[in-house]
């Protein structure tokens, strides 16, 4: 889609900590700020991003930029997929403005481009990041009910936008936590997209999309997923 990777596989980080953070939605501020307080290191840590770096804060071109610092990755969010279905096809610039867009296209025509080809370059509808405890997925809305497929099996257009738009197994962990799904084959799930108090565990997965219903972002150090002390998993590394 978009011809944007559909899944990207990070080994485990040996040097340094590895962390992830909710949507960020334009909001640089919050974000320097938290990884300031964590102590982030960019020569050794890493940061992984469950989607919607753009829309409605005031620094969405920033932290769309950022992308190009070699410790910043994010997966593909449905913000990032309105603005790139906008750029190829004008008539989906609605949408997208309707949806805090409108910082996008009041740009020059370059910086709309720029923009764009980093989310091309940078993006992919899945993460795996290994640990010594396991791998964690990272995906925006939902994940299929076995891990593999994102990793392996060639995805269509419309399995792709239920990946990054779908709430139905959020809405169940709301309902009937023990009645969501676990994902096979992955230790941990990350997904953000649905806005929340407070961070969403039922079966392995996570819902982090804390910033408007919970006040701030969401950054987890990844062992903390994993339900591993960060002094346990620094020694160890």
């Amino acid at each position: 889609m978009h011809d944007l990777t559909q899944h990207r596989y990070f080994r485990r980080n040996q040097r340094g900590r590895d962390f992830v953070v909710s949507d960020l939605h334009g909001r640089l501020d919050r974000l320097d700020y938290r990884l300031e307080q964590q102590g982030f290191d960019p020569e050794r840590d890493r940061l992984f991003a469950v989607g919607d770096l753009v829309d409605r804060g005031d620094n969405s071109a920033a932290l769309v930029e950022r992308l190009e610092e070699r410790w910043f990755f994010s997966v593909l969010g449905n913000h990032e997929l309105m603005l790139l279905d906008a750029l190829a096809d004008p008539g989906a610039r609605v949408l997208h403005e309707h949806n805090g867009g409108r910082w996008f296209h009041r740009q020059p025509s370059g910086a709309q481009l720029y923009q764009g080809t980093l989310l091309h370059q940078h993006l992919a509808l899945a993460f795996t990041v290994e640990t010594m405890n396991g791998s964690v997925g990272i995906i925006h809305a939902t994940a299929p009910s076995d891990w593999r497929t994102v990793q392996e099996v060639p995805m269509d257009e419309g399995q792709w936008e239920e990946l990054v738009w779908d709430r139905s197994d959020y809405n169940q962990a709301l309902r009937s936590p023990a009645l969501v799904p676990p994902v096979r084959h992955v230790t941990r799930v990350v997904h953000g997209h649905v806005s929340c108090e407070q961070a969403i565990h039922a079966a392995n997965r996570f819902w982090i999309d804390t910033l408007y219903r919970g006040g701030d972002i969401t950054l987890i150090p990844i062992p903390a997923l994993l339900g591993i002390p960060e002094h346990q998993r620094s020694s160890a590394g």
